[in-house]
């Protein structure tokens, strides 16, 4: 589903940082709303910009040069008025021209001054604009961070996701959502987790209830938010299935979440295995393959070298 932002909220969330008043109100509210990293590159910071001829912009930021441009050609008026503005934020203090604010009026364009620099504006309205139109979608798992790398634990019903995420926080890493991780695509290929705020701080254990980690662990074992850069999938394996897992690399495939490809690593659950452990070197392997390493290269090259030697 297509987000979106209405201007009065907007021009709420930003009113105590930006220090904005509104000069001209529309009688109806616009909304803006798009993929920021959509093809067509519509919604986001591609809302947000100062005079463009080529690419007008829904939200249009004016400061001392494109008022004094205007000034000097006031033949560019339509085109400093193109029929998808929305709204006009003047900045740094600027007096607005009456026959420009008769003409905003008349086309129902919302006007919005601020004392702030234009540059100061539009970067903060890009980065609040990304944040709520970037495509989101709620992932059942549970999301830690270990050693720095986010982990999205997947798996089916009572598989022991919830008790594994409690083992990993007493061994000193970090929870950020147990049961339902809303995902949020912030970049082409940046995925970030983030944990709902009823369910913040807390884990569901069965046979244990509700635990609070907070209380239990302190605010070091909570973060509200980290990149998902792995995905591991616990399942509960016969022998069989087991025995034909790859010995060398194991069992890796990609999971899609809102178009963006994420690795997964199967690990079989069984009372044998410490799940905890196994976690905790995915995460490092996974740090290791990021930093451009490849273990199994490694490997083969040493047996090959080896070999050669013999």
């Amino acid at each position: 589903m297509e987000r979106q932002i209405s201007l009065r909220r907007l021009w709420a969330e930003l009113h105590s940082e930006l220090r904005w008043q509104c000069l001209h109100q529309p009688g109806e509210d616009h909304y803006l709303r798009g993929d920021p990293w959509a093809e067509d590159d519509v919604g986001g910071a591609a809302l947000v910009g100062f005079f463009n001829f080529i690419r007008p912009h829904v939200v249009q930021i004016a400061g001392t040069c494109e008022l004094a441009y205007l000034g000097a050609h006031p033949e560019a008026m339509e085109q400093f008025l193109p029929h998808k503005l929305r709204l006009l934020v003047i900045c740094e203090d600027q007096a607005l021209d009456d026959h420009l604010y008769e003409a905003l009026k008349a086309r129902q364009i919302a006007v919005m001054t601020t004392p702030i620099g234009a540059q100061v504006v539009l970067a903060r309205m890009q980065r609040h604009l990304d944040q709520e139109l970037a495509p989101r979608q709620q992932v059942h798992g549970v999301l830690v961070d270990v050693l720095g790398v986010g982990l999205l634990l997947q798996g089916e019903v009572g598989i022991g996701k919830s008790e594994l995420a409690l083992e990993l926080v007493s061994r000193g890493h970090r929870l950020v959502a147990d049961d339902s991780v809303l995902c949020i695509r912030e970049a082409p290929n940046i995925l970030t987790g983030h944990c709902p705020a009823p369910l913040r701080n807390f884990l569901e254990v069965r046979g244990l209830g509700i635990v609070n980690i907070r209380e239990f662990f302190g605010a070091a074992a909570i973060v509200h938010s980290k990149r998902i850069r792995l995905v591991v999938e616990i399942q509960d394996m016969r022998d069989m299935e087991i025995a034909d897992i790859d010995r060398l690399q194991g069992k890796v495939d990609h999971l899609d979440i809102l178009g963006i490809s994420l690795p997964r690593l199967c690990l079989p659950a069984s009372a044998a295995r410490n799940l905890a452990v196994l976690v905790e070197a995915a995460a490092r392997s996974q740090y290791v393959k990021e930093s451009g390493g490849d273990m199994l290269a490694d490997f083969e090259a040493q047996v090959r070298l080896s070999v050669g030697e013999e």
